[in-house]
């Protein structure tokens, strides 16, 4: 499906307005299941003060993605360093400032709605033109870093080729990387039956730690 330079189809008229139905569909029963969830004070009472992070903390650690938005620290690659379709659409960066389970809980359905919204506004305005550009050998003795922000937070990519164009190093840097910690310090001082929310409220890789 994805291949340097595009991709190997494109979305035709018929096929945008499918997606979208499929999309506002999902959407629906998406909020139907977290409206359940948010109405539910017992839900509030084990996400609120949960494992929390500090801001200074998320700082410290580097953290990314809805992991370091939850501290309130603004960190988003499309923001940060914008690239292809996201130097002229911008998404609205979710946030919150508890740092806790809950704040991590809202990061996520407020970029539910935001990234439903992109999705159906670039849908309705998909460019002319191929969907695959004919791409050349790579250029010698060259170090390129790649990052794009994933669901997760900021994938960084970094290859480095050899005398004849040829791929000589390759590294990948998956967020679960640089989240790790902060799953640790959350759990400071927590119950153990915290370590489930906490877990899952980071919802982190444990190939992506091991790259």
């Amino acid at each position: 499906m994805v291949r340097p330079g595009g991709v190997l189809f494109d979305v035709d008229a018929k096929l945008a307005i499918e997606l979208s139905r499929r999309l506002d569909k999902t959407l629906k029963d998406v909020a139907d299941a977290t409206r359940l969830m948010w109405d539910a004070p017992s839900v509030q009472a084990r996400f609120e003060d949960t494992g929390a992070i500090s801001a200074r903390t998320c700082e410290a650690l580097g953290l990314v993605g809805p992991a370091a938005r939850a501290c309130g620290i603004e960190r988003d690659i499309r923001l940060d360093f914008p690239s292809g379709v996201f130097r002229f659409a911008e998404v609205p960066i979710s946030k919150w400032d508890t740092g806790d389970v809950f704040a991590r809980a809202w990061v996520r359905w407020l970029e539910i709605q935001r990234s439903a919204v992109f999705v159906r506004e670039q849908l309705a305005s998909l460019p002319q033109g191929r969907s695959l550009a004919t791409v050349g050998p790579l250029m010698p003795s060259h170090l390129v870093v790649s990052l794009t922000e994933g669901w997760r937070g900021e994938i960084g990519h970094v290859a480095i080729t050899d005398g004849r164009g040829r791929l000589a190093r390759y590294k990948v840097v998956d967020p679960s990387f640089r989240n790790w910690m902060g799953l640790a310090i959350a759990l400071r001082n927590q119950q153990i039956s915290d370590f489930p929310l906490c877990n899952k409220s980071f919802n982190l890789s444990y190939c992506g730690h091991d790259l």
